[in-house]
């Protein structure tokens, strides 16, 4: 067998391998999924940034933060859980100044893919419904986010003290509160 037959044909085969080789790795992740194919799940979409939560006794208050969904589809939160055990539901206000209400989301909080649900006082956010222990400023609380998908990620809200938007948690159409103490809840902010 010639020498440089042999050279040139595993020259050749390296080079095709290597060829080959850089094509897989450009088009598929480590899992040897496609790189522009979506997350495996919607929790895995979601990164969650400016989160945080009021600072409470008891009662009611809310969690706040940008969710933002990396994904190639939408993704739909409908479910938020903690490990105390807290009801904590998805909200929205509609209105303005006076005429403002906040009730909790028909459905769920549907992400478009590549976009941000924005929760915020006075607009979208997570309402804790009736706390089992205070939200003390400076911790940080973990809440579990949960898709329509059943997936699902905990993501850390820090506890701060907020005196602003000046939100009242009564009257909230559909809802029963005649087990709820509203004298001792704080309603000011």
């Amino acid at each position: 067998m010639n020498t440089k037959n042999t050279l040139k044909t595993t020259a050749a085969l390296l080079g095709l391998g290597l060829l080959l080789t850089g094509c897989a790795q450009d088009g598929a992740n480590a899992n040897g999924a496609a790189a522009s194919e979506s997350p495996a799940t919607q929790a895995s979409a979601l990164q969650a940034s400016e989160t945080w939560a009021k600072a409470a006794q008891d009662g009611m208050t809310a969690a706040f933060g940008v969710l933002h969904n990396s994904g190639t589809a939408d993704v739909e939160l409908t479910k938020v859980e903690d490990k105390a055990g807290n009801v904590i539901q998805i909200h929205e206000t509609t209105g303005n100044g006076a005429d403002a209400k906040m009730s909790q989301l028909d459905g769920g909080l549907k992400i478009e893919a590549g976009k941000d649900a924005i929760l915020e006082p006075g607009g979208t956010h997570l309402m804790y419904m009736d706390l089992k222990a205070p939200l003390v400023a400076s911790e940080t609380g973990q809440l579990t986010l949960v898709f329509s998908d059943g997936s699902s990620t905990e993501v850390p809200f820090e506890v701060r003290n907020f005196t602003g938007a000046k939100e009242s948690y009564e009257n909230h159409e559909g809802m029963d509160h005649k087990n709820m103490d509203h004298e001792s809840m704080n309603h000011d902010g």
